[in-house]
């Protein structure tokens, strides 16, 4: 009974150990838990100071962003009245305009070398066909110079006879040049100059040679004529249209009528007035007449077409409204005659030679 009361003892000390070991062990992890959870407390208290503590620096900066702001805005909108950046506003500003005052110089500059390189450019191509140019070349410019001063006269000087010396003159040189190609502008030259032999241009010197005339005959012409008016009026005056015959106390009255009119001194001073008056309209006469004829002959000089017809119209329109002038039909009629000169005829075209011309020396050319 002993031997069995043993084992059984043996057998409950070890339950009763293991039973001490899990309430150690449990009482450990319990205390384990519960610094684990004062930690997680402290850290997160930390936490919460230092996002409080963040949390107020932010509305520090916050608030000093907004004042600095302000200054800045303050400084902004004072700073265009400092008078140091108003100046230096100034200068950068006449800077400025002085810069692209050069600039455009510079550039009108530019554009000027390039046009007086393009100038030269040209000369140098012009030196070159110059140069490069053969004995008949330099014949055709020479034609063609010939050409074109012949129509010059003929366009500004109206100079026909100067016109046809320089069509010859061209034609001859293209005989020289002894170049069958060159036969069809021979053929327009001799066209050229038989339109201008068979133009009926004015002789202006005959006209200012025929106003000449006028000229010198019209004071003795004026005034003679206004001496005989003047004598034919008179006598139709002292003419007695009366041929019935009077009663006695008409001729009485008549009688003394005429030994009234017969005085010396009364027929004088009417004679004395008469011939003063007839004088004074003659010489006006003579002076208009005179000036609208001088007027007439410089018009022709300086080639005035419609002056000259202008002064010969005053002119024919005077003497024909005014009765002074006697026998005054043959000064009409010259009249009349110059005015129906054109001194401006419509001028042919003569520039059908110089065009040919042309074309043939550029086939030349381009052959």
């Amino acid at each position: 009974m002993s031997d069995n009361k043993q084992p059984s003892i043996s057998s409950t000390q070890p339950n009763q150990s293991g039973k001490k070991l899990a309430v150690k062990s449990s009482s450990g992890g319990h205390f384990f838990i519960g610094l684990l959870s004062l930690l997680a407390l402290l850290l997160s208290g930390t936490g919460i100071a230092l996002g409080y503590k963040a949390w107020l620096d932010l509305n520090k900066r916050v608030d000093q962003a907004a004042v600095d702001r302000q200054s800045i805005a303050h400084e902004v909108a004072t700073i265009d009245e400092s008078t140091k950046l108003q100046n230096f506003k100034k200068q950068i500003e006449n800077n400025v305009s002085g810069i692209n005052q050069s600039v455009n110089k510079l550039s009108n500059q530019i554009e000027n070398q390039a046009k007086a390189q393009k100038g030269v450019e040209l000369a140098v191509q012009e030196t070159l066909q110059y140069v490069n140019r053969s004995q008949l070349g330099w014949g055709l410019k020479e034609t063609e110079h010939v050409l074109r001063m012949a129509n010059h006269r003929l366009r500004i000087g109206r100079d026909v006879p100067g016109a046809i010396t320089a069509l010859k003159a061209a034609s001859s040189r293209l005989h020289e040049l002894n170049d069958p190609r060159l036969l069809p502008v021979r053929e327009s030259v001799s066209k050229q100059v038989g339109k201008l032999k068979n133009f009926p241009y004015p002789d202006r010197a005959g006209i200012s040679l025929q106003i000449d005339n006028l000229l010198a005959g019209l004071k003795q012409n004026v005034i003679k004529n206004a001496k005989l008016q003047q004598q034919k009026n008179y006598t139709d005056e002292n003419a007695n249209p009366n041929t019935e015959e009077l009663s006695g106390w008409g001729k009485l009255v008549d009688s003394v009528k005429n030994s009234i009119n017969d005085s010396i001194k009364v027929t004088r001073e009417e004679q004395k007035l008469k011939i003063f008056i007839s004088e004074q309209e003659s010489l006006h006469a003579y002076e208009f007449l005179r000036i609208k004829l001088l007027g007439a002959k410089y018009a022709v000089a300086s080639h005035d077409d419609n002056a000259y017809h202008q002064e010969l119209e005053a002119a024919l329109a005077w003497i024909e409204s005014i009765d002074t002038i006697y026998d005054k039909k043959e000064m009409i009629e010259d009249l009349s005659e110059l005015n129906d000169i054109n001194l401006e005829p419509e001028l042919p075209d003569i520039t059908e030679a110089n065009t040919l011309l042309i074309n043939i020396m550029e086939t030349i050319n381009n052959s």
